[in-house]
């Protein structure tokens, strides 16, 4: 196996909401509540993602986020573009697909690696809570110039779904 060079950022200060089971869209599992989470870059919200999380962890999740601020880590990957092809949902619904909605993707095409870039958030206790999976539309750059892509981006506030039309 290959090893990974993950890029991390300096800390940030991190907002979380825990949906209430009315606010938690019916397309979360049984047993999932919903997490919306946004970092303060700058000193202005900049929205993460909603994440599916297990009702048994929220508790514990929740306290890590409590104990200070965050750091992003991202790490760069290749994908297989028909994984992404196969996953179902989008912006609205991202606990059902791990990528921004892509242009230009079409089956004919679907054996090609793309350079992808996985993102994550640490905590200060250092437990690690997976955000989102971005993946570049071509396969022309390498995965770490996509994860320092990522990283550089939200260091200037740019929105996770945003990035879909930012490469």
């Amino acid at each position: 196996m290959s090893d990974f060079n993950a890029f991390v950022s300096p800390e940030y200060p991190v907002l979380h909401t825990v949906l209430s089971a009315e606010e938690t869209p019916d397309d979360v599992p049984d047993g999932f509540s919903a997490i919306s989470l946004a970092l303060l870059v700058k000193g202005i919200p900049s929205f993460l993602a909603t994440i599916p999380v297990a009702t048994e962890d929220v508790g514990r999740i929740t306290r890590s986020l409590e104990a200070g601020d965050v750091r992003v880590a991202v790490v760069g990957m290749s994908v297989e573009e028909k994984d992404v092809l196969e996953a179902e949902g989008g912006p609205e619904e991202p606990w059902k697909a791990s990528s921004p909605v892509l242009e230009g993707l079409d089956d004919a095409d679907a054996g090609e690696m793309l350079p992808a870039a996985f993102l994550s958030l640490v905590c200060r206790d250092g437990r690690r809570i997976g955000v989102a999976r971005i993946v570049a539309r071509q396969g022309s750059a390498s995965p770490e110039e996509v994860a320092r892509f990522v990283l550089k981006q939200i260091a200037r506030g740019v929105q996770i779904p945003d990035l879909a039309q930012a490469g």
